[in-house]
């Protein structure tokens, strides 16, 4: 597959992988800059401190800045993968981030995962992604060929599927991973287990990928996905078990997407589960406090409000936020790809949500399923 922005080069992708890990308590967490490669391209630190790429998201933020006091996460690099128990293989969760956002954006919900017996995958889309770096370059949305809607919204499903496939390639034949540490981590991962995720135009990206009815894909999650770009009314896939996450004061995909994701879960077969976080908006569903404590749209104190326009609401606290978030995913996930592994909790939230019912209060929550 070539590259829209450069047809004489293969499409590459700059992908992260999260993994459940043996002997990592004394490695040094992960910075920052190791999502960039820890400046080994020159001029790439001074390309992502600029107001487009990281810098953007608060004014004076620095890589620098991150590395220094403000990033924190619990992974660390290059770690022994752990064996899962009774010699089976992790189940694998692909992520396809947001429009303008990248791989390291969501921490809460990649980390989280891969602390609970999940490998997770999140490539950059090259074009659509705030940053990332493909052979040798810094590649940000410029408004060239790779950044036009038409090709993101192609290229980007097939991205997903080529890192799934790539990493089953790995798992199958040893040849085809680079290093030691991949032939391992490739060997102990399910690829016929799989879960698609993913935030607004990832969203987007996963309906896709559903329609292709790919076999080894047994449930997705969506996240304030922008749905409503194309009609879904005829979709083929009905049947493969969704989670969709909304923001009820959403004011990047609106009212219009709010309702298109809600009638995408009423539209289903049965194993279908709505979660809306009712003072959440669109970016409760990233990571993006660690930039700015006052990034908007459900991070902040303070934020424009989509079900009363005009007037500001104060977001749930992010930290709660992103526990129900993860809660949920968690619980859902276990259900359809760790069945036999699924604690009574993660039983009783599904079965209360079937009734409509939850742990948390309703003025912080809606939860309707068809499960």
């Amino acid at each position: 597959r070539t590259d829209p922005g450069d047809p004489s080069e293969p499409r590459r992708l700059q992908t992260e992988i999260w993994y459940p890990t043996v002997n990592s308590d004394n490695l040094p967490k992960n910075k920052f800059s190791d999502f960039l490669g820890g400046g080994a391209i020159p001029g790439s630190i001074e390309l992502a401190n600029g107001p487009r790429a990281i810098g953007g998201y608060r004014d004076g933020l620095t890589v620098a800045e991150l590395d220094e006091s403000v990033w924190i996460n619990d992974a660390v690099r290059d770690a022994e993968p752990a064996q899962a128990q009774d010699q089976k293989k992790w189940p694998l969760v692909m992520f396809s981030h947001g429009a303008g956002a990248f791989r390291p954006s969501y921490i809460y919900w990649t980390e989280f995962l891969a602390s609970h017996g999940y490998v997770v995958a999140a490539p950059d889309h090259p074009g659509c992604a705030r940053y990332t770096q493909i052979g040798g370059k810094v590649i940000t949305p410029d408004g060239g060929p790779r950044s036009k809607y038409a090709s993101m919204a192609r290229e980007r499903p097939k991205d997903m599927i080529t890192v799934l496939d790539s990493i089953e390639a790995m798992s199958s034949d040893g040849t085809a991973a680079a290093t030691d540490l991949q032939r391992l981590l490739a060997s102990r991962v399910d690829c016929q287990n799989v879960a698609i995720t993913g935030m607004s135009f990832g969203g987007t990206t996963t309906a896709d990928i559903l329609e292709l009815q790919d076999p080894r894909i047994r449930a997705a999650v969506f996240k304030c996905p922008a749905v409503y770009y194309t009609d879904r009314t005829n979709r083929k896939n009905r049947d493969t078990p969704i989670m969709v996450m909304l923001g009820t004061e959403d004011t990047v995909i609106g009212v219009k997407g709010n309702t298109a994701a809600r009638a995408y879960v009423d539209t289903h077969n049965d194993d279908a589960l709505l979660v809306e976080i009712v003072r959440g908006g669109h970016v409760s569903f990233t990571s993006c406090e660690i930039y700015n404590a006052e990034y908007g749209n459900g991070i902040g104190t303070q934020c424009a409000s989509l079900t009363k326009p005009g007037e500001t609401y104060r977001p749930l606290d992010i930290v709660h936020q992103h526990g129900i978030i993860n809660t949920y995913g968690l619980a859902f996930l276990n259900a359809h790809l760790r069945p036999g592994e699924q604690d009574d909790a993660g039983k009783q939230l599904l079965l209360d949500a079937a009734k409509g019912n939850s742990p948390f209060s309703k003025e912080e929550i809606i939860v309707r399923s068809k499960m």
